[in-house]
Order: C-alpha cells, then structure tokens, then sequence
C-alpha cells in the first residue's frame, strides 16, 4: 500500500491529496502547515507545493498494487 508507518495500529497510510485550503480563523496557527513546510524545505516530492492543496497522481494507484 502506501509508505510504511510507525503508528501502532496500522502497517502504512496512503495519502493521494497534501495541503489544505483555510476556511476559518482556526486555521491560523495550522499545525498541519508547519509540517507541510517542513517537508517542503527537506525535499519531499508530496510536499514541493507546500501546503497548497494538491493532488499526487503517482499516489492514486498505490493501494491497488
């Protein structure tokens, strides 16, 4: 399926759609966003976007291999 995971109740995550789209005052101190650009700045491919809410099509067929 998708990459490998070190949570305890799951052996990987799939996650076709990064980013998000902020819809409310809640969203300002966005913790999902600080990761997002976290993972920008180390190269991830998923993240070269940011957190600009994208599509991954490479992802879209992962579960059924």
């Amino acid at each position: 399926m998708g990459a490998k995971s070190s949570i305890e109740w799951t052996e990987s995550t799939w996650n076709p759609v990064t980013g998000c789209t902020k819809v409310s005052p809640g969203c300002k101190h966005c913790y999902a966003e600080r990761i997002a650009e976290r993972l920008q700045a180390m190269g991830q491919r998923n993240y070269r976007d940011g957190f600009k809410l994208t599509l991954q099509p490479h992802m879209l067929n992962l579960p059924l291999q």
